[in-house]
């Protein structure tokens, strides 16, 4: 009994991440025409965003729902949800369940991939960000990839348990670090709503602006990054 309590105690935290993974499963295949509708098609985010206004503390559950499904399968639009949030929630209610949503996909994410023991992945997902196994500047330089613009966040997620953080860690740095990028998508759909369509088109065109250099100059910002690593 004794024994069985230890076990427990020891995987509680795997046990409750996987329940709650099977959780946004099941609801990611009951709903998934109508998810991947509002991801891509303007019609059917129009009416998500009118329902999702009206109803609620139920509208804010399937909307993280959304968000926590969008970051546990990686590569559905990101973008569509952090506006969808600014529409419906404003430029701060929106940021503030969209961290949330990233915060608990990255839990998820970070203790299944280390109950799967997907060791054997770690070498090619972290290819070409070598530099992560530097733990002096490790944090500095994970914190540098979630905040610049254009890189993929949602599966450098993945590489959390590879890493030499601890998991707490992780999780600040992944979230906190991805506040400007979601900060000027809430802030430009709540502004578009708001008529105000001169501040939120220029800051959202500041924001394609900052990815589009980041995404050009990505191999001198790894570089960059490899040479504090070797100095």
């Amino acid at each position: 009994m004794k024994k069985a309590g230890r076990w427990l105690k020891a995987h509680i935290g795997t046990i409750f991440g996987a329940a709650v993974l099977a959780a946004v499963a099941v609801f990611g295949l009951t709903y998934h025409r109508q998810i991947w509708a509002i991801l891509t098609q303007e019609t059917a985010r129009d009416a998500f965003i009118g329902w999702a206004r009206g109803s609620g503390l139920a509208g804010v559950g399937v909307f993280l729902g959304i968000q926590i499904l969008q970051v546990v399968v990686a590569v559905l639009p990101g973008e569509a949800v952090e506006l969808a949030a600014g529409l419906i929630y404003g430029t701060w209610g929106g940021l503030a369940l969209c961290l949330l949503g990233v915060f608990v996909s990255s839990v998820l994410i970070y203790y299944m991939v280390r109950a799967l023991g997907a060791r054997a992945s770690a070498g090619e997902a972290l290819k070409k960000y070598k530099f992560l196994r530097d733990e002096e500047h490790i944090e500095f330089a994970l914190f540098l990839l979630f905040f610049i613009p254009g890189t993929p966040k949602d599966l450098l997620t993945y590489a959390g348990p590879f890493l030499p953080v601890p998991p707490v860690r992780f999780f600040l740095i992944s979230t906190l670090a991805r506040i400007p990028s979601m900060l000027s998508s809430t802030f430009a759909a709540s502004s578009f709503a708001e008529g105000n369509l001169a501040a939120g088109a220029a800051v959202y065109a500041a924001a394609i602006l900052a990815a589009a250099l980041c995404l050009w100059k990505e191999e001198a910002i790894l570089a960059w990054l490899r040479r504090r690593r070797e100095g």
